[in-house]
């Protein structure tokens, strides 16, 4: 879906939290609620700052949310964390067969200076999107990389 339409839609996100309440509940008794509810709130307090500045999508981030709801805080951090060397390593990739490293190191820094020089000269806090829509292949789907972490949690690798 997300590959598709750059959405990942509410109702599957929805569908996926109920699952994960009632698989945590199966799983812990009463426990499990708290144990879905902090997993479920660990990555969207986490990542907040990186959707803040629009380099993760608000989607993105209710999708780990959503594995979270399953794994609880422990696991999706770990998930989380092997999620983003993922997507780093993609990027990585994609940026060397593209062969424009400069240009995209280019843009990040004039991101950043640009959103910093508009706060101290014109007051304004909130920044333009990272994701300009001008770039192609560049600008990966971060719900792939969220798959990799995931299937390496269910292969057992952490």
């Amino acid at each position: 879906m997300d590959l598709r339409t750059r959405r990942i839609a509410n109702e599957w996100i929805i569908t996926a939290w109920i699952a994960g309440l009632v698989t945590q509940l199966i799983r812990y008794g009463a426990a499990g609620a708290g144990i879905f509810l902090f997993g479920m709130l660990f990555p969207i307090l986490a990542l907040y700052i990186l959707f803040y500045f629009h380099m993760l999508g608000a989607g993105d981030i209710k999708l780990l949310s959503a594995v979270g709801g399953f794994l609880g805080v422990p696991a999706i951090l770990k998930c989380m964390i092997v999620s983003f060397l993922s997507g780093a390593v993609l990027s990585i990739g994609i940026i060397l067969v593209c062969g424009n490293l400069p240009q995209r190191l280019t843009k990040f820094f004039n991101y950043f200076q640009t959103y910093f020089t508009k706060r101290k000269y014109q007051k304004k806090t909130e920044p333009v999107p990272y994701y300009d829509g001008k770039w192609g292949m560049e600008c990966i789907h971060f719900s792939v990389p969220v798959l990799m972490g995931v299937l390496l949690w269910i292969g057992g690798f952490y």
